[in-house]
């Protein structure tokens, strides 16, 4: 079984990488990849750069390269709900791309032509394992439900109460969303776990490079956590 865990910034994967052990790097279209095990588990990761287009480059390059069982997406988020504070966990059952907007011609804001879909589902499987991993962590609430993802930072009520009325979304990011479409055109399945970063508001610009990094850091930890448990639970079959 081989994993695939893709974050945006390097601080998001950094320290996977630092754990991967028998590691291998490989640069394509400017990414490194760096393939080995850790703990036992074999794994693919790779810091894509921020955005959808980055993300989705990325993604493929890896499904195509490395032919992985499962994506995961992990990284900071900004919380678009009032059960998310600056340190918890947002864990994805579906994505959209909130800036993906035919609407004038009649489709549902979000609909994304070709799988002709809003939310994008991720696999049961690995989001109840993340979720699981999550809540081993102390002083940390969990929620799971729908994380956008759209090419804006956002750092506005405007911005963040669009996100919510449009799409019931918990949380909002710049990545997960592109590697969901990537994963549903290649029938790859995929979870995304997002660690909030900022409040997704006027206070953005100030709370997120106080504590992305602390967030970024719980993200990890679960990740960890999922990979000593993530070859038990599907080569036996459960969920």
């Amino acid at each position: 079984m081989l994993i695939g865990i893709i974050g945006a910034m390097e601080l998001e994967v950094g320290a996977l990488k630092n754990l991967t052990e028998n590691v291998k790097i490989n640069k394509i279209s400017g990414i490194d990849f760096y393939s080995g095990e850790i703990n036992g588990t074999s794994v693919v990761a790779a810091a894509a750069g921020v955005g959808k287009v980055n993300a989705a480059v990325c993604a493929q390059t890896m499904i195509l390269t490395y032919s992985p069982d499962m994506l995961i997406n992990v990284g900071v988020a900004g919380g678009l709900c009032k059960e998310l504070k600056i340190g918890d966990i947002a864990v994805a059952d579906a994505v959209v791309e909130h800036d993906m907007d035919t609407s004038p011609i009649g489709d549902p804001k979000g609909f994304i032509s070709g799988i002709n879909t809003v939310r994008m589902k991720c696999a049961e499987n690995i989001s109840d394992l993340l979720a699981s991993a999550a809540s081993k962590l102390d002083g940390v609430n969990v929620k799971r439900g729908i994380i956008a993802s759209g090419d804006q930072f956002i750092s506005s009520d405007e911005q963040r109460n669009r996100i919510i009325s449009d799409f019931g979304a918990i949380a909002a990011e710049m990545e997960g969303a592109s590697i969901g479409h990537v994963c549903l055109m290649n029938n790859i399945p995929f979870g995304v776990l997002r660690a909030i970063s900022d409040g997704a508001n006027d206070d953005s610009v100030i709370d997120y490079p106080t504590f992305a990094k602390l967030a970024a850091e719980n993200s990890i930890k679960i990740i960890i956590d999922f990979l000593d448990n993530v070859k038990e639970v599907f080569e036996s079959g459960e969920n």
